[in-house]
């Protein structure tokens, strides 16, 4: 029963996310239908010639009028069949891209830890696999169950007009049916959960195969040694070898008894036409058609199989619907200073990340957030973007609430520069684009400010190379520019900065920093940094232990008074000198006044030198070495 209301509830879900569709699809269902009655016409010639034939009535125009009658039901059955399709696909294929485009609106508005609970081969298979299965479902399934309904029906009701006992006695196949069929639909009831968890598993695993290729050839791994991968697709393969085995004896016994009609009505009808019940027109009829029109019916079953994938997976697509969104809420202030008034938060409401942060960043102030590895330094700055919501406290941009606060207007004044770059697979010009409205001239500015524009002009389509085809050409400080360049676009007059430099090398790192420098001019700036030569070049330095602000201040300030931080630049400066045992190779910064854990903080590398001291502050502090 539960399983019954279940998949009862995903048609009506399949029809509700239709929408405006829906009158394709009943106009599909009601040309299937009449589709599906013209089946009968054929018949009903047959008895008519036979009934005359055997009452010595036939004449050439008998004959005609039922050929003539007979070809007009062929071309309104194909006619309408045609119709049908026709009406069905155009509704099914607007109803997926419909859903396609709700789920991923939805998606884009539903929290950052909402998403990481789902891997990414979970969220590919309900928009490509489950969704595609509403197309067959919509497209295919539902109109041929009308028509092959309405046959069977319209013969049924046509042999009932006949004889009635005889009608009744073709159930009797169908009944057998019914109940065996009922048997396989509880099996793939029970199963199919297992089967798209299995295939959900095999797709994620797939996508780590496929990112991992390159470790697995330089380990000289094949898919075999690859034990996840491996154990995935097994996985897949035997819960539909369990399929197999459950289902195949009631399908087989199923075939055999929805076509043993003529055990039926050969003998009965026979003891009937010999006592005088019939006549024999009347008992050919049935030996005729009796015994073939619930042969339809025998689709049904694929379409039952096809319902329990369906409401699998609308149930799984209808779970990502019903996920929280950040809705609407008052425009962004125009203050940008930011507040967070003792934030708590953890991610699974057990160990806390954040412990009762209260931090204060001014408009325009440009603040290095420091720590060691899993201190929470990452985890704050997403709280200021609302990737997530705190447990407990506020988060305040320019007074405000971040959680009052529209969450696409939210984004519109918030840019991120992550530490893996993300780019699509599309053009340089949509990745720097990314969804805005602007010119090829702003775009240009922006890659020019992002020291990127000479390398995009010297590909052979410039902005419209696909960076797909690129491939590995693309440099990591190449692939960071571009990200900054999107930034540069966006404009936003906050900025959060998550070790934008990770993907610098000598090569790339001056233009790096210049590209920084000017995407940062005028912005208040976070810096979530991990090379500690770019956090003399910010305002003020917070550092953060074991999810609690434990030191602001400015760079001397924190030098002196936080064991931590100096601590860090003792071992930064150690880092820098170390030679590896080759004599007269450890790496010197060049600068005035760097003398190991002494003068912490005070010497920089060219290549690490802070594109920030170009916006902010002269050339002789940068050579003297002075912290801010």
């Amino acid at each position: 029963m539960a399983k019954e209301k279940k998949e009862g509830g995903a048609f009506s879900l399949v029809l509700a996310w239709a929408g405006a569709n829906r009158k394709f699809l009943v106009a599909s269902m009601v040309a299937a239908t009449v589709s599906g009655l013209m089946t009968m016409v054929p018949y009903w010639g047959v008895y008519r010639i036979m009934q005359a034939a055997y009452a010595g009535t036939l004449t050439e125009g008998l004959l005609a009028q039922c050929a003539a009658v007979v070809a007009v039901g062929f071309v309104v059955q194909y006619a309408c069949f045609a119709a049908s399709s026709l009406l069905s696909h155009k509704g099914a294929y607007r109803t997926l891209f419909d859903v396609r485009c709700r789920i991923v609106d939805h998606l884009a508005h539903a929290p950052l830890g909402s998403l990481s609970e789902r891997s990414i081969g979970q969220v590919k298979t309900v928009l490509l696999d489950d969704v595609e299965r509403l197309e067959l479902f919509l497209a295919h399934n539902i109109p041929e169950a009308f028509m092959y309904l309405a046959g069977p029906v319209a013969a049924f009701a046509f042999l009932c007009s006949t004889n009635a006992p005889l009608a009744l006695a073709t159930l009797v196949p169908f009944a057998a049916a019914v109940a065996l069929m009922g048997a396989c639909f509880k099996v793939m009831g029970e199963v199919m959960p297992r089967a798209a968890a299995a295939l959900s598993r095999m797709n994620s695993v797939m996508v780590e195969y496929v990112s991992g290729m390159r470790v697995i050839k330089a380990l000289n791994m094949g898919s075999a040694s690859f034990k996840r991968f491996r154990d995935s697709v097994d996985g897949e393969f035997d819960v539909w070898c369990e399929i197999s085995r459950k289902t195949a004896p009631a399908y087989a016994a199923y075939l055999v008894v929805i076509e043993c009609g003529l055990l039926i009505m050969i003998p009965l009808g026979g003891l009937m036409f010999t006592t005088g019940a019939v006549s024999g027109s009347t008992y050919l009829l049935f030996a005729f058609v009796g015994s073939l029109y619930l042969v339809e019916i025998r689709l049904l079953q694929e379409m039952g199989s096809k319902l329990a994938e369906v409401a699998s997976g609308a149930a799984r697509a209808q779970e990502l619907l019903d996920m929280p969104v950040f809705g609407g809420g008052d425009p962004f202030p125009r203050r940008c200073d930011i507040e967070l008034r003792d934030v708590r938060f953890s991610y699974d409401a057990g160990r806390e990340v954040v412990r009762g942060v209260s931090l204060r960043i001014a408009q325009g102030e440009r603040i290095a957030i420091v720590g060691p590895s899993g201190a929470g330094k990452t985890t704050l700055v997403e709280l200021v973007s609302r990737f997530y919501d705190p447990d407990s406290g506020q988060v305040l941009i320019g007074g405000k609430d971040v959680r009052s606060i529209d969450y696409d207007d939210l984004l519109a004044h918030v840019a991120v520069v992550f530490q893996n770059t993300f780019l699509t697979s599309g053009s340089i010009l949509e990745n720097i684009r990314m969804g805005l409205d602007a010119s090829i001239e702003d775009v240009r500015r922006a890659a020019r400010l992002a020291c990127i524009d000479d390398f995009i002009m010297t590909l052979p389509d410039g902005y419209d190379t696909e960076m797909g085809s690129l491939g590995d050409r693309v440099s990591g400080g190449q692939r960071q520019r571009i990200a900054i360049a999107r930034a540069i676009l966006k404009d936003a007059p906050v900025l959060i900065l998550d070790e934008a430099t990770s993907a610098a090398d000598p090569e790339n790192q001056l233009q790096i920093d210049t590209a920084i420098g000017n995407l940062c001019a005028g912005k208040t700036v976070i810096v979530v940094a991990h090379r500690l030569g770019v956090v003399r070049r910010c305002d003020r330095v917070a550092v953060v232990e074991d999810g609690r602000v434990t030191a602001v201040g400015a760079h001397e300030q924190v030098l002196a008074a936080c064991p931590y931080y100096a601590q860090a630049w003792r071992d930064y400066d150690e880092a820098r000198s170390v030679s590896f045992g080759w004599a007269g190779v450890a790496e010197s910064d060049g600068s005035p006044g760097s003398d190991g854990a002494k003068n912490a903080g005070a010497g920089q590398s060219v290549e690490e030198e802070s594109a920030m001291t170009r916006t902010g502050q002269g050339e002789a502090d940068s050579e003297k070495g002075v912290g801010r």
